[in-house]
């Protein structure tokens, strides 16, 4: 009956839940996939999937805490791809132990987030503008260090079977490293002083920041966490691979930012979950290997992505106008309070 009268009114309803409709869609296109495209579901593609999810997953799960804190980092491709140039140079040149190696680019990468939110926070200067210059300073390093040439290494090792391995012969242990991030983010915004933090902060920094919350704080922590994604990143590419080329994560900021908006996190902020950009890398990944296997390029891929980046944006914007029309309607004017009575009367106690 409920559910009826919604149907006769329909600005009583209420938009549905943004990551049930991106689970939903992912579920949908996997089943499309599989009826339409052939040996989109054998094993060996799907374990590909998984393991082209991990890293993309790995740096959406940093993105999304960006985005909720009202920022963006179009400079993660890049930075991606210098660190791990440094982690080839250390281990295939320079001969460092792989996981000292890691460990450092790590660090490095959080040192290098630290100082793009420094630079936002307190020179005033925009996300975009920050990244936009670190994008290209830091794809112009990687080619500097690396002299133009891979690194490439073929050290046994445990660091090599953490990064590259198989658990039980078939199961990627990149995509251990992407449910470990990707859950450790979740609870950090679910269930954290932190999280509620970056969540205010996004929402309304002047607020937060008149309530007492650290939003410099807040928004320098979030610039560390996606650096440090970065660093781990490149290092787990490195011991996947064996080979670090200077060319690596060219145009990967786009990749991670649409799977972060198809996931349902909000452009302004406020808004989004781990869960579901974890959810919109898949869909990207999914979309990536069926035109794969129907023969069609990279750029179908591309225009595909952005026609869905497009598709995900308007119904984004009709839902924040459907639930502004909702809430509109539920201010009610007072009631009269009959004769004799005004709402307006004071009442000495």
């Amino acid at each position: 009956m409920q559910f009826i009268k919604q149907i006769r009114n329909p600005r009583s309803l209420r938009p549905p839940n943004r990551t049930s409709v991106v689970i939903l869609t992912a579920a949908i296109l996997f089943l499309a996939f599989a009826v339409t495209v052939p040996h989109f579901v054998s094993a060996d593609n799907l374990i590909n999937m998984l393991r082209e999810t991990a890293i993309l997953g790995i740096l959406a799960t940093g993105m999304t805490l960006i985005f909720i804190a009202g920022e963006i980092d179009i400079s993660v491709g890049s930075v991606y791809g210098f660190l791990n140039v440094i982690m080839g140079v250390l281990v295939a040149r320079l001969g460092w132990n792989a996981w000292f190696a890691a460990a450092l680019v790590v660090l490095l990468g959080a040192a290098k987030g630290i100082g793009t939110g420094t630079i936002v926070t307190w020179a005033g200067i925009p996300s975009f503008v920050v990244t936009l210059a670190e994008l290209v300073a830091y794809r112009s390093a990687a080619l500097l260090i690396s002299g133009e040439q891979p690194s490439v290494t073929d050290k046994p090792g445990s660091f090599y079977f953490a990064s590259g391995g198989y658990l039980g012969g078939s199961f990627p242990c990149l995509v251990i490293w992407m449910l470990g991030i990707a859950i450790a983010g979740g609870l950090v915004l679910a269930k954290t002083k932190f999280g509620a933090h970056v969540y205010a902060t996004g929402g309304d920094r002047l607020a937060s920041a008149s309530w007492g919350i650290p939003v410099r704080r807040i928004t320098i922590l979030c610039f560390a966490w996606m650096g440090a994604l970065c660093g781990l990143c490149g290092a787990l590419l490195f011991g996947w691979l064996r080979v670090a080329a200077p060319i690596t994560g060219t145009g990967l900021e786009f990749g991670v930012i649409a799977a972060v908006i198809l996931g349902g996190t909000s452009l302004r902020g406020g808004r989004g979950s781990v869960l579901g950009s974890l959810v919109g890398a898949c869909i990207i990944e999914m979309l990536s290997s069926a035109l794969i296997l129907l023969g069609l390029s990279q750029p179908w891929k591309e225009v595909a992505t952005g026609g869905l980046i497009l598709i995900v944006s308007v119904v984004d914007w009709l839902g924040q106008r459907w639930t502004i029309r909702a809430k509109s309607d539920m201010v009610e004017r007072p009631k009269d309070t009959g004769p004799g009575l005004s709402t307006d009367a004071q009442c000495d106690v």
